[in-house]
């Protein structure tokens, strides 16, 4: 018996009645949704970084005891253990997904298991309803939320050791009296300066999105995943859920994370004139000690009906935090406007008669 099939019957088949297992972020077992039976994990380590050079990305390897489907509709290249089968992709929620040819690039090396099961996530749903004020108040009794699919994103992490020179002209407001008589009067204006110096910092997990399902932007909506415990890539935990495979390039990603990096180092450069304006700062950047993780990390996926119009829902599968479209009444907008403008016209009036 080969190690695929010695995997596929001790692991992802239940020893009692036969049906697939899938991983269960409570127990954090291999879990028979039939009959209830819990199956250990096979033990992996801790993911290891690996070196980061341009060019890597074309040393691929396969993954290995997958295969992969892609939508017709969104384009997005699903991948499954071999084992299972989508009829939906988890992305659109499209029918028209077929078989996709072999699987080219980057094998994962890193995958942060879910530990918010779909359980959770009616709780977590209900919540974030709850905090929307500007929602349509049947909203809550009247959505009606579809499905949820677990699925795994693509994210590369990068870590970087930084040694920049930098230059920058900042300025510091001042004020001056100038005129006489009923023209005196006081202007503030920009002293500038020039400086140049060293900076030097060590990145660690830069994360950057790789999916077509999301932006870096929502990334960050998120929270970020704490992918300093990602564990070595192992298909067990793909075992009920499905995965995506990464559509921006590893290089493409790094020039994204160098972004992020010169962004940050920018803010501390600034922080430190304590300037009130600044005309530029250019920064010059050094990298070296570079790696890398191929992770793939957990989210929840789901729509919700209202009024027969659909809104996309996300939640974070390690932290639970959820970012979704809501509709706004415009009742409630229209409120706030008129409050508002009620509160600037008392306030003119006020002046008007008190101190004109």
């Amino acid at each position: 018996m080969s190690d695929v099939e010695k995997l596929d019957s001790e692991i992802y088949k239940c020893p009692n009645c036969g049906n697939f297992l899938y991983y269960d972020p409570k127990s954090k077992k291999l879990k028979c949704d039939y009959c209830n039976t819990l199956e250990e994990c096979q033990p992996v380590a801790d993911a290891q970084e690996l070196e980061f050079y341009e060019g890597v990305e074309n040393e691929f390897v396969g993954w290995g005891e997958v295969k992969s489907v892609k939508c017709r509709s969104c384009g997005a290249v699903s991948i499954l253990p071999s084992f299972e089968v989508v009829s939906n992709c988890p992305f659109c929620n499209a029918s028209n997904v077929v078989d996709a040819d072999g699987l080219e690039g980057l094998r994962p090396n890193a995958i942060l298991p879910f530990g918010i099961s779909k359980t959770d996530v009616p709780d977590i749903y209900r919540r974030w309803l709850k905090s929307k004020t500007l929602a349509p108040s049947k909203l809550k009794k009247f959505a009606d939320r579809q499905p949820c699919k677990g699925t795994y994103i693509p994210v590369f992490t990068f870590d970087a050791q930084c040694d920049a020179l930098y230059s920058i002209r900042y300025g510091k407001y001042y004020t001056v009296t100038v005129g006489s008589g009923k023209n005196r009067r006081t202007e503030t204006r920009i002293r500038w300066y020039h400086d140049s110096g060293e900076i030097s910092d060590f990145f660690n997990d830069v994360q950057i999105e790789a999916s077509k399902s999301i932006t870096q932007t929502n990334l960050s909506k998120l929270g970020g995943f704490d992918s300093d415990n990602a564990v070595e890539y192992h298909s067990q935990f793909l075992s009920g859920y499905s995965a995506e495979r990464y559509d921006k390039s590893l290089d493409e990603s790094w020039e994204d994370a160098q972004t992020v990096m010169r962004e940050s180092l920018r803010r501390s450069i600034v922080e430190g004139y304590n300037a009130d304006v600044v005309d530029y700062v250019h920064i010059d950047c050094n990298y070296s000690q570079r790696t890398y993780k191929y992770v793939l990390v957990p989210i929840w996926i789901f729509n919700y009906l209202y009024r027969k119009k659909n809104y996309p829902c996300i939640v974070n599968g390690r932290s639970g935090r959820m970012i979704g479209k809501y509709p706004k009444s415009p009742v409630k907008i229209g409120s706030i406007v008129l409050a508002v403008a009620a509160a600037i016209g008392l306030a003119a009036w006020i002046y008007l008669k008190f101190f004109a």
